[in-house]
């Protein structure tokens, strides 16, 4: 008899386990049914990486299954701080009123705002638009967690320059992220590209508009040898910078590099100049912070 109750006991208990519901949800629809809380604190005093710990409490009677998607954003306890776009798509099971935590990857989602110092607060604000994601679902893919993929998400929440999407390192993976920036905004290719100033110091921005340097390519087909000059100029004329003086190129297509180091330069617009002489060829106009 004792061992007949014990075997419909566990008959039951198998039975309930069965019936539990395992729900799959996206952290975004889960917070908005009220099925889970959610708290994020920074661990590292930056804002590129895997700076915020996540913390999802399950309310709900059922075992979640929940994907953090791409371009959940956490908005800043402290107004000053920067908000923080979630990047990467981990996963978390939680069970019904458990507690689970993950590393996420993020990114800064306003440049002028402060870095935010290690253990500062966040909570869910809303969720990234459609273009903004699709930025993220590319960095994703290619593991941009850095300022590549900094840069990017800034020419969306920010507007920042197109030219600054650039990485010498891997300029066949920047040029696809670009056109792929260009293609989601409509916005034309740059004719230049800049390295610009990060910062990761907490209290302070991310961004100073300030231009380290900028790269300019430039392309030409002569049609009988001439001596050239390739160089940076200033507002008044004068040469700043040389690429090369008076250097004879025969009558052939050809492709020049221009790398423009501007961190000790003033802001303002400069030129770079093909010459023969005095005669200008070629001019690109760029602009320095």
């Amino acid at each position: 008899m004792r061992q007949a109750i014990l075997i419909i006991i566990a008959i039951l208990l198998t039975t309930n386990c069965l019936m539990a519901k395992t729900i799959t949800i996206n952290l975004s629809e889960a917070i908005e049914k009220k099925m889970v809380t959610t708290e994020g604190v920074n661990i590292s005093g930056d804002y590129m990486g895997k700076t915020m710990s996540l913390s999802v409490t399950n309310i709900s009677q059922e075992t979640l299954v929940i994907k953090v998607e791409n371009g959940v954003i956490f908005k800043p306890e402290d107004p000053k701080n920067q908000p923080m776009v979630i990047a990467g798509e981990p996963t978390l099971i939680v069970p019904p009123t458990k507690k689970k935590s993950v590393d996420v990857y993020t990114f800064c989602g306003n440049a002028p705002r402060h870095c935010p110092g290690k253990d500062a607060k966040y909570s869910y604000g809303f969720k990234a638009s459609d273009t903004l994601i699709g930025v993220l679902q590319f960095i994703k893919n290619y593991s941009l967690y850095d300022d590549l993929g900094q840069n990017a998400v800034w020419a969306i929440t920010n507007n920042h320059s197109l030219s600054q999407i650039y990485d010498s390192q891997r300029e066949s993976i920047a040029k696809d992220l670009l056109a792929l920036v260009m293609r989601l905004t409509s916005r034309e290719k740059p004719q230049y590209y800049s390295i610009t100033k990060h910062e990761a110091i907490p209290d302070a921005p991310a961004y100073v508009p300030k231009t380290l340097k900028i790269i300019a390519d430039f392309e030409l087909r002569l049609e009988a040898p001439k001596v050239l000059t390739l160089g940076v100029f200033d507002a008044s004329g004068k040469m700043i910078q040389s690429v090369f003086e008076n250097q004879e190129f025969g009558a052939l297509g050809h492709r020049f590099e221009v790398e423009f180091e501007s961190a000790d330069v003033q802001a303002g617009n400069y030129y770079i100049r093909l010459k023969e002489g005095e005669k200008v060829i070629k001019e690109q106009v760029v602009k320095v912070d």
